[in-house]
């Protein structure tokens, strides 16, 4: 007589949830994989500070923040040859060369499509009676955005304003602000916020004090965010009220090495510049990593 081995069902069965069990964990891994999110913080190619991020989405398309001085567009120009040649969003957070000046060589001196370009701009007379010193940058990007090209491509974002940028949702925290006058270009920096899968991500551009309380007035319980971009470069920027509000794990530093270091040519700490103020806030918020435009081209993934 033939005799049923009665844990041959039960092994079956714990074998098919074994199974199934890879199988699922195999479709999450493929799912985290598919949506993922590379992030470039470009280095700076000459002794200027300078601000550039490039992102390529999950479906391969190109966002590019501000992207730095002239000097740096090669570099800027090589990195969205690799991504397919076109940039399908620009964001230009404010008129300041070190912001825009490649984003005006590319657009004057290349074929480079760029399909939709997001600024915030006051008016030349605005610029001309409150930071006269540098209107003519402001000039220089107002006249580019002018170029047949694009002009068509060019859109003023409005505050609060939410786009979908290939599965990114973004939301413009922060725009021009003409009734502040201190510092009157910085503190008229774009603010954006991008949610990325489970992470999120605030530029600040050169937000100063004053737009920085603004912020914290206005949208303190949308500030915090998983990784922020340190406000003007990391020195002289947005204050330690507004950095406790966004409490970041990973903190992105448009910052060359003679601003890291506080060096004016004399050796470290021999400028007058405040990044260690502002490298101290951010260790003691626990910031777990920073990466910083002092050490090259640095790219990170989004999951």
């Amino acid at each position: 007589m033939k005799v049923k081995n009665p844990l041959k069902k039960g092994l079956s069965i714990s074998a098919i949830i074994v199974l199934l069990l890879i199988i699922l964990i195999g479709l999450l891994v493929a799912i985290k994989y598919t949506n993922q999110v590379e992030l470039t913080q470009l280095k700076n190619n000459s002794q200027s500070q300078m601000m550039g991020y490039i992102i390529k989405t999950k479906n391969n398309q190109v966002i590019v923040i501000d992207g730095g001085t002239d000097a740096d567009a090669e570099n800027l120009i090589n990195h969205i040859n690799e991504l397919g040649g076109k940039v399908n969003f620009w964001f230009i957070t404010h008129p300041h060369k070190d912001h825009s000046g490649a984003f005006i060589k590319i657009v004057n001196e290349t074929q480079i499509p760029i399909e939709n370009i997001y600024v915030s701009l006051n008016d030349m007379e605005w610029y001309n009676q409150y930071e006269n010193e540098r209107a003519n940058e402001a000039q220089n990007l107002i006249d580019t955005l002018q170029n047949n090209k694009i002009k068509e491509n060019v859109h003023e974002v409005s505050l609060n304003e939410q786009l979908n940028l290939d599965g990114i949702r973004c939301e413009i925290l922060g725009t021009k602000n003409p009734e502040i006058t201190t510092n009157a270009i910085n503190n008229s920096s774009m603010v954006i916020k991008m949610y990325i899968n489970s992470k999120s991500i605030l530029f600040l551009g050169d937000t100063g004090v004053e737009s920085g309380n603004k912020l914290l007035d206005t949208q303190k319980e949308k500030l915090k965010s998983t990784i922020v971009q340190v406000a003007h470069h990391g020195q002289n920027g947005a204050s330690e009220e507004l950095y406790k509000a966004i409490s970041p794990e990973i903190a992105l530093w448009p910052t060359p090495e003679w601003l890291w270091n506080n060096d004016n040519g004399g050796g470290e700490d021999s400028g007058e510049w405040k990044t260690k103020e502002t490298r101290s806030w951010l260790e003691n918020l626990g910031v777990r990593q920073n990466i910083i435009e002092k050490d090259g081209d640095i790219t990170i993934k989004i999951y």
